[in-house]
């Protein structure tokens, strides 16, 4: 190219290299196996179910890279009527309130058992200034849109994947990844 005029052109041969391994000789081994997990049970009314088991359907199937965060607000986002959330009792400032979202941090809080039990970097995490129902003491991830996250980070070589479901009253969440 050093060669060619201003405003010159040149045609070259275009090579296509396939790669050895496809997406789909990957696929068939990602997620094969249960780094950890954690069932919690889900009390109260039936508007916090809800919020609980929206949360779930919005944060399941989320895959993290080698590297790469989670973030619970970043991916279950604001807590609004228009997105589905409806009132429920939150604990704000040490008092019950009647909240849009209400129950959410049960979703963080069962998160962040399952990536303790992956053994997963624990970025960022605030506890409950009360003890929880759903988890053991002290095992727990508070989240308030804006204000408090629950983040924790994929140190391992593979990609992962979170599966969170609701049956009934209880709130299982997997993570799923590659052991090696």
């Amino acid at each position: 190219f050093e060669s060619m005029a201003w405003g010159e052109t040149q045609d070259l041969d275009l090579i296509i290299t396939e790669p050895e391994v496809t997406l789909a000789d990957l696929e068939s081994q990602l997620y094969q196996d249960t780094l950890g997990t954690c069932s919690t049970n889900i009390s109260g009314t039936e508007n916090r179910v809800k919020n609980i088991a929206l949360a779930a359907q919005i944060f399941n199937g989320t895959v993290l890279l080698p590297g790469e965060e989670f973030s619970y607000n970043g991916v279950v986002g604001s807590r609004q009527a228009s997105r589905g959330f409806l009132p429920a009792p939150a604990y704000v400032s040490g008092q019950t309130v009647q909240e849009i979202g209400g129950g959410v941090c049960q979703g963080s809080s069962t998160i962040y058992l399952a990536a303790l039990r992956a053994n997963l970097e624990i970025v960022e995490r605030y506890p409950h200034g009360y003890i929880t129902r759903y988890v053991p003491d002290g095992m727990d991830a508070t989240v308030y849109y804006g204000v408090k996250d629950f983040r924790f980070k994929n140190d391992t070589p593979f990609p992962i994947k979170i599966v969170g479901s609701v049956s009934g009253r209880t709130l299982t969440v997997n993570i799923l990844g590659t052991k090696h």
